[in-house]
């Protein structure tokens, strides 16, 4: 897939990818299916109209509602000079408008983009200029955040800005989603999507320091979902409460996809909160959640508080961070009726591992990252296949696989010859069919499911004035997962506490969520021959706690 650089996004349209070699046999064997969305919510339609799909904290919407509200906005968005291959990116929470975003979006071929609420200044116009977005749907303000003046102030530095509505805003009615829904219709036939082309494009952090735009067609988004299900065993019985970002990939793929596919109902929650958890899944008979390490945490000492077990919670997928195994263990004996696991997976490939099947594998649950439903190999240092028992690089090939980057360059190291994708991450196959994650490649730190670029961060604070050199190394954490910590050395005369470090990256307009919650300041950072800052001699300093080994620690863990 690695080549001269293309830019996919072209003047002209869309480029896409080379289908990957498999692609054949997933066609002939009916992995990778012709049919959409739109022939998937038609069906759901017709089959019962009323049944719930979709709800808030504030609205519920039935399958026609969903249906007839996304026809209304793409018929909107149509006559505004959007067509197939468009770009309509949202910044929203988890509201039911996302929901009718996306379903838009699906039916009229537009490439939808899901953005993270704590994007801010930086990633919000890298990634508006890097998708030449067509459309783009915010809250007025969510939080006590300004996300008006946001983009405002992201505007100006943009050649040629999206179309801009505002949802549930009342301080602009006259360009918002609302407004969309309510102009009268044309009728006008849906086009056809033809499911080789681009869905959805996701920001990852990356080794690049900056996003990674990851392009997932019709297919693929398409094979997730539907194997995913199958091996859930998802169906229009259950109800699926979703915590996870729907500005995710996981979080996504559960909202938008998973109810249309199997008939299912999901509850949106705005924000996680054990208590309110707890609450929706007793009231609403919740049968399925997924979420970071500490959603399950919090969902556990909920139970425990109320003397609950849940009893229609049957599964509770945990992934995005280091899942303790006695988490696992905990959950199973609380959750008397769900099957909780691990899974594995990444916004190129959401669903390497889905878990287990059932209650009686509970041991590989809590002891691996789950069943392996994708085609995986575990490679030595020589590119080598290891066998079952071996630690190794994990490489996957996949129906579900992306199909590239939006920035061709960055496929560069990425794929092996024979078209396997490089997860960067380190595992072992157990018991030949499951998974176990070791270690990872990659440097990213994995705080709380999000993924955090230490080179974003060390690329930030190396233009603060008082900042000589910066390592960013992630260490383990029982709350979040891991924690960044900055290690810096200093310019001679200069000085920086860590109330100085977060003015600063306020200022440079990094996410907060992106903060370091420690920083270390030593007289000289450790390197090797080259120069290159030995990061483990850093991690090993602060685990251990060497006393004497900083100028000054100081921090939210250690306050």
């Amino acid at each position: 897939m690695a080549g001269s650089v293309v830019r996919r996004r072209s003047a002209d349209g869309w480029v896409l990818p080379p289908l990957d070699a498999a692609a054949p046999d997933y066609l002939t064997s009916g992995i990778w299916t012709r049919e959409t969305v739109a022939d998937v919510a038609r069906a759901r339609v017709a089959e019962a109209p009323d049944r719930l799909i979709i709800a808030d904290d504030t609205v519920k919407l039935s399958r026609r509602e969903l249906y007839e509200q996304a026809v209304r906005l793409g018929e909107a968005l149509s006559a505004r000079g959007l067509g197939p291959g468009s770009v309509v990116a949202f910044q929203l929470p988890n509201w039911h408008e996302a929901c009718v975003i996306s379903t838009a979006s699906a039916l009229y071929g537009f490439v939808l983009c899901p953005l993270l609420m704590m994007y801010r200044e930086r990633e919000l116009g890298f990634v508006l200029a890097e998708t030449g977005c067509d459309a783009l749907f915010l809250p007025g303000a969510f939080r006590g955040f300004d996300y008006r003046g946001l983009y405002d102030r992201v505007a100006s530095g943009l050649v040629a800005g999206p179309q801009v509505f505002s949802v549930r805003d009342p301080e602009r009615p006259q360009a918002s989603y609302e407004r969309l829904l309510a102009e009268p219709g044309v009728g006008a036939p849906l086009p056809d999507v033809d499911p080789e082309s681009i869905k959805f494009v996701v920001f990852t952090s990356g080794t690049t320091g900056r996003p990674k735009g990851v392009l997932h067609s019709h297919y693929t988004a398409h094979a997730t979902v539907l194997r995913s299900a199958r091996f859930w065993g998802l169906d229009a019985s259950d109800h699926l409460l979703v915590p996870s970002p729907v500005g995710h990939v996981g979080g996504s793929l559960y909202a938008f996809e998973l109810p249309w596919f199997t008939g299912a109902s999901a509850r949106l929650m705005e924000a996680w909160d054990a208590a309110h958890a707890a609450e929706l899944i007793e009231r609403h008979g919740g049968t399925f959640c997924a979420g970071a390490t500490p959603f399950l945490q919090g969902l556990v000492q909920e139970a425990r508080s109320r003397n609950s077990t849940l009893p229609t919670l049957r599964r509770f997928i945990c992934g995005g961070a280091s899942v303790p195994e006695g988490l696992v263990e905990e959950a199973c004996a609380v959750f008397e009726a769900a099957v909780v696991s691990r899974a594995y997976g990444s916004s190129e490939v959401p669903l390497v591992c889905p878990g287990v099947r059932d209650r009686a594998d509970a041991a590989h649950g809590r002891t691996t990252d789950g069943e392996i439903d994708a085609d995986v190999l575990i490679l030595d240092g020589a590119g080598k296949p290891q066998p079952s028992g071996q630690e190794g690089d994990i490489v996957v090939r996949s129906p579900s696989a992306f199909i590239g980057y939006l920035e061709s360059e960055d496929e560069a190291g990425q794929f092996t010859d024979d078209g396997y994708f490089r997860m960067g991450d380190m595992g072992v196959v157990v018991d030949d069919a499951y998974l176990k994650i070791t270690g990872r490649r990659k440097e990213l730190i994995i705080r709380l499911g999000e993924n955090i670029s230490p080179l974003e961060i060390e690329t930030a604070l190396l233009q603060c004035e008082a900042v000589k050199r910066v390592a960013v190394v992630g260490l383990s954490d029982p709350r979040t997962g891991e924690r960044a910590v900055a290690f810096v050395e200093l310019h001679p005369g200069h000085r920086l506490g860590f109330a100085d470090m977060q003015a600063y990256l306020q200022a440079y307009g990094l996410a907060k969520q992106k903060f370091p919650e420690e920083l270390c300041v030593l007289e000289r950072l450790p390197t090797n021959s080259v120069g290159k800052v030995m990061k483990l001699d850093l991690k090993r300093l602060a685990e251990e706690d060497v006393p004497g080994a900083f100028t000054s620690r100081e921090g939210r863990q250690r306050a």
